[in-house]
């Protein structure tokens, strides 16, 4: 038997006891002291459920409460789990095996967005662990995991409800799989970003029912914006006698909390816009990259539309922002053929710290957008894929792809309750050509993408445009250039100047040589043409 600690920080509330299984759920009082109820009790080495029992000020009824800094959790009983070895709380005996490989800078990423239920076979951390080897060959370098939080029990969901922060969700295994998957990542020089909610959390999340409008907003933060997806944590109020931010703190815990236990890479951080509040941010930011070490480590945030103020190079808290416009863009370009938005287009290109992507959780696939808005389909959905994706991968930004994109899935979110809906991986989908040759596009785009340092960096040149032909052209370097043709016609004999240098150049993904004398080169431009062209020495 060994003594173990029990505390509780709740300020405002009148009194609190503990109950467990050790126990026999008889109440164990708690002393209170600067905002904090405590008690230590001995127990046994072994697993134990608790929660806490409280009872607010001017109310007689007592009610139950989890732990808000459970770290593990009882969906089925709604209780805290607490685990004893050698007389300490432990959440389990991991033995990392991968913490010496060096990983890769964030100018080097290549994210692949993961629903860990959908992606695997299983949907839990195991079987993330069994496709690694595919995540691998296909070139990703990183993963960003949708919320992977306790949220909504044992529903089939995305994540985006947070109830017990500290909590992994049950259904995805137990933390030493998820430890196995980040450091089987980590051998293969993968680096694995979490999306977490700070904005906002359940209606039953334990500091809502501790005391909502102490770690909450009263009402809406801002009750102009559309959105509101539940109660929304006030990082602005200061609690004098305690001295501190309450919901400023428990974030930080919470951060401190899962990069020293996990040894995670990066944080996606959700309704950014919504949070409206860079303070918190960056102390969040701070904090993971101080809890890091040596590992890089990379912030992004959600803020639609992007604003650019919020990243660091611009003064704000983040590595990069999420650009809804790449995607918005490139669907308005490719469904309508008598659009041709250049500077738009221009725009999500060059401009860097922003993470691009043609389809995310947020959003409908391109491809079935390109059927659904476009009318187009089979080889004319692929052939705008195509291209597509050669802008993704040659522009400025970071390129994320959400997972199943690189299958060919056209599969429709719907309006209502997707994050709810089971979207198992397609594989079978691969044993299609046309499905299969994008596949392979991908991999060669990301090889490119990989062994060119030009497009690893923010420098891109606007060579050739021509906006009554929908044709633009730029240069990533003297001896990279990338050719977009947005038209769903064939244009002969068609002549492009401002070629940077003269010889012969080859296209990257058909291996077609091109030669380019007086700094012009002239070629026929298929539907929608896209051309990643290298310099032959």
């Amino acid at each position: 038997m060994s003594s173990i600690d029990f505390t509780l920080f709740a300020p405002t509330i009148a009194e609190a006891t503990l109950i467990g299984s050790f126990s026999q759920w008889k109440q164990i009082p708690m002393s209170f002291e600067h905002g904090t109820f405590h008690c230590s009790i001995e127990i046994s080495n072994g697993e134990h459920e608790y929660k806490f029992r409280i009872r607010h000020h001017n109310e007689d009824k007592w009610i139950d409460v989890v732990d808000p800094y459970v770290t593990k959790y009882n969906s089925i009983k709604n209780t805290g789990i607490i685990t004893i070895k050698n007389g300490k709380k432990i959440l389990d005996e991991y033995v990392w095996k991968y913490d010496d490989v060096k990983l890769l800078d964030n100018k080097d990423l290549i994210i692949y967005e993961m629903y860990i239920a959908d992606f695997a076979d299983n949907g839990q951390f195991s079987g993330v662990i069994e496709k690694l080897d595919y995540i691998n060959d296909l070139g990703f370098n990183a993963i960003e995991l949708l919320p992977i939080q306790e949220s909504m029990g044992i529903n089939h969901e995305w994540g985006y409800l947070p109830r017990h922060f500290l909590a992994l969700k049950t259904t995805y295994g137990p933390s030493t799989d998820f430890k196995k998957l980040i450091d089987e990542c980590h051998r293969r020089k993968i680096r694995v970003i979490i999306d977490a909610v700070f904005n906002h959390t359940a209606t039953d999340c334990p500091l809502a029912i501790i005391d909502h409008d102490y770690w909450y907003y009263k009402g809406k933060h801002h009750p102009e914006h559309p959105f509101y997806w539940g109660p929304e944590l006030n990082y602005e109020y200061y609690d004098e006698q305690q001295n501190l931010k309450p919901a400023f703190k428990f974030a930080t815990d919470v951060v401190r909390y899962w990069i020293d236990e996990f040894h995670l890479d990066g944080i996606r951080f959700d309704a950014a816009k919504e949070m409206d509040n860079y303070d918190i941010l960056r102390e969040l930011d701070n904090v993971a990259r101080s809890v890091r070490g040596s590992q890089p480590f990379y912030t992004a945030a959600e803020y639609v539309p992007e604003n650019l103020t919020i990243v660091k190079v611009n003064g704000g808290p983040v590595d990069a922002c999420w650009s809804s416009s790449f995607h918005g863009v490139i669907a308005n370009n490719l469904v309508d053929k008598n659009k041709f938005e250049l500077d738009l287009i221009k725009y999500i290109i060059s401009t860097p710290d922003l993470i691009n992507y043609l389809s995310c959780h947020d959003n409908e696939r391109l491809l079935f957008l390109l059927g659904k808005d476009g009318h187009l389909f089979d080889d004319n959905a692929f052939i705008c894929m195509r291209l597509a994706m050669i802008i993704l991968f040659t522009s400025v930004g970071v390129p994320f792809i959400f997972q199943g994109d690189e299958l060919g899935d056209a599969r429709e979110w719907g309006s209502k309750d997707q994050h709810r809906k089971k979207f198992p991986m397609q594989w079978n989908l691969l044993k299609n050509d046309r499905n299969h040759s994008l596949f392979n596009t991908y991999k060669q785009l990301i090889e490119l993408r990989k062994k060119r340092e030009e497009l690893k960096e923010k420098v891109v040149n606007f060579i050739h445009e021509n906006q009554n032909d929908y044709v633009l052209v730029y240069a990533r370097s003297q001896e990279l250039i990338v050719i977009t043709y947005f038209f769903p016609e064939e244009k002969k004999d068609y002549e492009i100047n401002n070629i940077p240098q003269n010889g012969k150049w080859i296209d990257w993904l058909s291996k077609n040589e091109y030669q380019v004398d007086n700094n012009i080169l002239k070629t026929n431009l298929g539907p929608f043409d896209g051309r990643v062209l290298i310099l032959q020495k």
